[in-house]
């Protein structure tokens, strides 16, 4: 049973490269070729998978408290897991960060300040990838060395 959030979260981080690749094609599509409209399949997709990605970051979040406190023992959660609780919560509100700058950026109307947005766009989205890295390695710790003493 113990099992259940690690797996279940390696699921939900491959939901991050999906994201990434769609917008990537999204990009990579030229406004002016005969293909312009696959843009815009590209980026409602894009869109679609992020916001299952943020539910399924809080419905791990949660189930991951659930699995430390029920088969770890563990009632201090966020103090005893080298780091790990504390970089879930901050990989779902990065995730809703994502999300809400990604629906600005098509508000903007001069191109100079939609670029800018889409960088920062990018740079949160290495975050959250920074961000799962150490929440990959503090969890895998927490599963096998065992919680903090």
């Amino acid at each position: 049973m113990k099992f259940i959030h690690p797996i279940f979260m390696l699921f939900v981080l491959s939901y991050l490269f999906k994201i990434h690749h769609l917008g990537k094609q999204a990009l990579a599509v030229n406004p002016k070729s005969p293909d312009a409209d696959q843009r815009g399949v590209f980026l409602a997709e894009h869109k679609k998978v992020s916001k299952i990605a943020a539910i399924l970051f809080a419905i791990g979040l949660v189930g991951g408290i659930f699995g430390v406190v029920q088969f770890l023992q563990v009632n201090t959660i966020f103090m005893k897991t080298y780091g790990h609780g504390f970089v879930g919560a901050i990989l779902l509100g990065l995730m809703l960060a994502n999300i809400f700058v990604g629906n600005s950026i098509k508000t903007l109307v001069k191109e100079k300040s939609r670029d800018n947005l889409r960088r920062f766009h990018f740079s949160l989205f290495y975050f959250t990838l920074a961000c799962s890295a150490y929440s990959l390695i503090s969890g895998l710790v927490v599963l096998f060395k065992g919680p903090m003493s």
